[in-house]
């Protein structure tokens, strides 16, 4: 079944972070990795670079909806980034300037990794993780002068700067 995004640009740039943080990650991703219009991915299937100001900015045949709002580069669908970086990558400050760092990726959908980075004031913070042999494998960096709150399955801890890998048990 297939599940569309049918948010206008208030609901768009919460929607999935409202489903992640009420234990309805599945269907977050499930609404991400969408193909069809209205969705995020559709956009990307039709050769997008960026994100557009209507689902449809672009027909399934390749012409330009007639209709007004046709940007090919906009903010409000382009939001999703958020919720990619924050919960897929797993990054999140939890000070101003990311002194102090959420690291917490929360893999789903189909995807079996997923990089992020963020250049802070401090330095560059990093989570890469994978999923192999139903284990989760994450590598992490923490600038200097900076920690970090790892919070991944069955674990949680804080850390100071450097690089640091983990390996956990996952379930699908």
């Amino acid at each position: 079944r297939r599940l569309h995004a049918f948010t206008g640009n208030s609901g768009t740039p919460i929607i999935l972070h409202a489903l992640s943080t009420t234990g309805n990650l599945p269907i977050a991703y499930r609404m991400l990795q969408e193909s069809k219009a209205p969705s995020w991915l559709y956009a990307v299937l039709m050769g997008s670079t960026t994100m557009w100001e209507r689902w449809d900015s672009m027909l399934p045949d390749g012409k330009i909806n007639p209709g007004e709002m046709t940007s090919f580069n906009h903010y409000a669908l382009g939001s999703v980034a958020a919720f990619m970086h924050g919960v897929i990558g797993g990054l999140k400050p939890l000070s101003e300037g990311w002194k102090k760092i959420l690291v917490q990726p929360q893999p789903g959908g189909t995807l079996t990794s997923a990089k992020t980075r963020h250049i802070s004031p401090y330095g560059e913070i990093s989570c890469e993780w994978k999923i192999q042999e139903d284990k989760l494998h994450v590598a992490v960096v923490v600038p200097p002068n900076s920690t970090a709150q790892i919070v991944l399955p069955g674990l949680v801890e804080e850390v100071g700067s450097g690089s640091k890998e983990y390996e956990v048990d996952w379930k699908s």
